[in-house]
């Protein structure tokens, strides 16, 4: 019986099943009285059985243990691709004003990493903050292997080793699994992660610059 059949007999209602290579989004559920529209990622277009069955549970039940085994499915499908081939690496900006970001990716992938990975990096600049409400400092694209630095920190009032401490944050991602909790939860910092953050040489000296950046009223995000 296909996935269609499945939730139609458990729903008791017609399903329209739409897969696409959506960017986040891996599963999404619309409801009315007549139908059920069910969006979900192409990655379980020809899923097993098991995860079928999971699908059926969490659009039936919003079953707690179907919603991790999904996470974790696809959180596995995302980890192996590797998407990074179709970037414009001419688009790329790594040289700012004040810090060369190829130059620090560089000096800790030899450093830290044993110059074995293979990662993009460039500057970003998003739309103007409204009082620092909320500031990202970096991203890291998985599928891309492209980490993001924000451009607004190209400037002397971040010390050179927060700028690196960032970015080696970023490299981090690249070679820490993420895990999936119990209750569905995607686990980025794990406790792997958070031992070989601390062995960055000027881990407190970044640590007390954040305190001292956040004392200024500024959320930050540090993926």
């Amino acid at each position: 019986m296909d996935l269609k059949t499945k939730l139609e007999n458990r729903l008791n209602l017609k399903v329209i099943l739409n897969f696409k290579d959506y960017k986040s989004t891996y599963i999404k559920i619309e409801k009315n009285r007549s139908q059920i529209k069910i969006f979900l990622h192409r990655l379980f277009e020809n899923s097993p059985e098991e995860i079928n069955e999971a699908i059926v549970k969490y659009c039936t039940e919003r079953h707690t243990d179907a919603h991790r085994i999904l996470k974790t499915y696809a959180n596995e499908y995302f980890s192996k691709i590797d998407n990074s081939h179709k970037l414009d690496r001419q688009k790329l900006i790594t040289c700012g004003t004040c810090f060369d970001l190829k130059q620090i990716y560089d000096n800790l992938n030899i450093f830290y990493f044993e110059d074995k990975l293979n990662l993009n990096i460039t500057w970003f600049e998003k739309p103007k903050y409204v009082k620092f409400s909320h500031f990202t400092f970096g991203t890291y694209n998985k599928t891309l292997k492209l980490i993001k630095i924000n451009k607004l920190m190209d400037n002397l009032n971040f010390p050179f080793y927060f700028i690196n401490y960032i970015v080696y944050h970023e490299m981090l991602h690249s070679v820490c699994e993420e895990k999936i909790t119990l209750n569905g939860q995607r686990l980025i910092h794990t406790k792997e992660f958070k031992r070989l953050e601390q062995k960055f040489a000027y881990y407190k000296e970044a640590l007390a610059f954040e305190k001292i950046f956040l004392k200024k009223g500024r959320k930050y995000v540090r993926s």
